[in-house]
């Protein structure tokens, strides 16, 4: 399975990456962006992030 780098972007400046699979990552972004929550999705994840937490909630 391929795994992106998704950055969560906070209004305060806090940064976070984690990795999980491009479906995952869409629909969070569609979630927290009217939150004024900036989310970057990249190409493939290095292995050395961690991964989304409670990324099953995206899911099917």
């Amino acid at each position: 399975m391929t795994e992106v780098r998704v950055r969560l972007r906070f209004p305060g400046g806090m940064v976070l990456d984690y990795r999980t699979e491009p479906m995952v990552a869409e629909r969070l972004a569609a979630h927290l962006r009217p939150h004024r929550i900036e989310v970057t999705i990249h190409g493939q994840a290095p292995e050395n992030l961690p991964p989304l937490p409670c990324a099953a909630l995206w899911r099917d």
